[in-house]
């Protein structure tokens, strides 16, 4: 979603001899442009990232030029079948048009055979490193009850662990949140576990959604629930069915799963939501991003990336510094001091939502957290980190403690802040 896959793309473009002779690549100042640029997913493999490539910025000129006889053409992935742009140059639509199509094909083809090679390849659904190839390691958290899928996410030598939650329901089927990269040993381990009946999107954040469609076409009987707020975003797959969570009757499966949805938007803040779950036989708390736990090792899942790409094992000096860079992005070079700060409290707040989300909002985030505190929860389930961790009520309150004109669980010292300050100056929202 941003100008490098763009131009990343487009230099792939320049110098690919199919290109027709004669066709300029527009630049795209328009966010629709990199919009239709992204409902292609970017590959970042060798093997595959020409193709999807070329397809990708085809269809964003064909979708996204400036000429106004083509704003029609709104839908890339339709282009080559029944969207040939009106141009001034009908050969070369035409021409533009069967490279978009020759390419989509090729690309599937090219995915259908790297899968079958490799049951840790999934192009479609990855937006972070290692793509398209990753492990996925299947934890049984809470015996017979719920379990964890976890993969490893990567910004070169910054990376940490993702983590899909499975419920086993009474009736034996599965409810399923916040799907990772759908890999096929991803689906053979989760399909080993029962069958999948609900596919739930807990929050807006693209990493815990980017694969919702892939999970939905693989799973078509399963009911689709997703939180408020994603009308705003790209959200490729969910069928016209899926329901909006805290809206309407209540779910199926609510007298097992209670849910309390966080949601907000202009002019408050920017479009954010995320849905927490209490699982009431096993008195857990399911979360995305708002509460965590530093362990004190790295994630066992991470040794399929090591340190920065090479498979291996994580020292206990690069795990702090990747866990402070990546979870907590309040680096300062004092990592062992930091982390032990870290570790310390039962649960932490996310940094980028306390200053980010939650300031800007804190009335609202509030109340939720008040009425997340009444649920009699014992322990923690979330995204990232450690799963599950001890947490009572009383707990998660006090790492919510700055909501409430109180002291924190962890409370970071000023020169941790500085990544965050830079980022509130781009997004707004009070100083601090």
């Amino acid at each position: 979603d941003s100008g490098f896959g763009f131009e990343f793309a487009k230099g792939m473009l320049v110098s690919h001899p199919g290109l027709p002779p004669g066709l300029r690549i527009p630049d795209l100042p328009a966010k629709g442009c990199l919009k239709a640029v992204s409902s292609h997913r970017h590959y970042t493999d060798s093997k595959s990232c020409g193709t999807i490539a070329l397809s990708a910025v085809l269809a964003a000129i064909t979708t996204c030029s400036p000429n106004p006889a083509q704003k029609k053409c709104r839908r890339p992935h339709l282009v080559a079948r029944n969207c040939v742009a009106k141009t001034e140059n009908p050969d070369l639509a035409r021409r533009v048009a069967l490279a978009v199509g020759a390419g989509t094909v090729l690309a599937a083809g090219t995915d259908a055979a790297l899968r079958a090679a490799d049951e840790r390849y999934a192009a479609l659904g990855t937006i972070l490193a290692p793509a398209p190839y990753k492990e996925t390691l299947r934890t049984e958290l809470i015996p017979g009850r719920i379990w964890g899928f976890e993969q490893c996410i990567a910004l070169a030598s910054v990376s940490t662990n993702i983590r899909m939650t499975v419920v086993r329901l009474r009736d034996g089927t599965l409810w399923v949140s916040a799907p990772i990269s759908p890999t096929s040993q991803c689906f053979r381990e989760l399909d080993e576990l029962g069958q999948v009946s609900h596919l739930v999107v807990p929050s807006t954040a693209l990493e815990h959604k980017a694969s919702m469609g892939e999970f939905v076409a693989k799973y078509k009987k399963a009911s689709v629930w997703v939180t408020p707020g994603q009308s705003a975003f790209a959200l490729p797959g969910i069928p016209a069915s899926a329901r909006v969570l805290g809206q309407g009757p209540a779910p199926p499966w609510a007298d097992e799963l209670d849910c309390k949805v966080f949601y907000v938007e202009p002019p408050v803040t920017d479009v954010f939501a995320e849905a927490v779950f209490f699982h009431k036989e096993t008195k857990t708390l399911l979360v995305t991003d708002c509460a965590l736990h530093l362990p004190s090792l790295a994630p066992k899942i991470l040794e399929s990336y090591g340190f920065d790409g090479t498979p291996g094992p994580v020292s206990l000096e690069q795990w702090r510094y990747k866990a402070i860079a990546f979870n907590f992005v309040t680096g300062r070079n004092q990592d062992e001091e930091d982390f032990e700060a870290l570790s310390r409290p039962a649960a932490v707040v996310n940094p980028l939502l306390r200053f980010i989300v939650y300031r800007r909002c804190p009335k609202q985030a509030a109340d939720w957290v008040q009425e997340v505190a009444t649920w009699p929860f014992t322990r923690i389930v979330p995204a990232h980190l450690q799963a599950p961790f001890d947490c009572t009520p009383q707990q998660f309150l006090e790492a919510f403690g700055f909501l409430f004109e109180k002291q924190s669980s962890w409370e970071p010292e000023d020169e941790q802040l500085g990544f965050l300050r830079s980022v509130r100056d781009i997004v707004g929202g009070p100083t601090f």
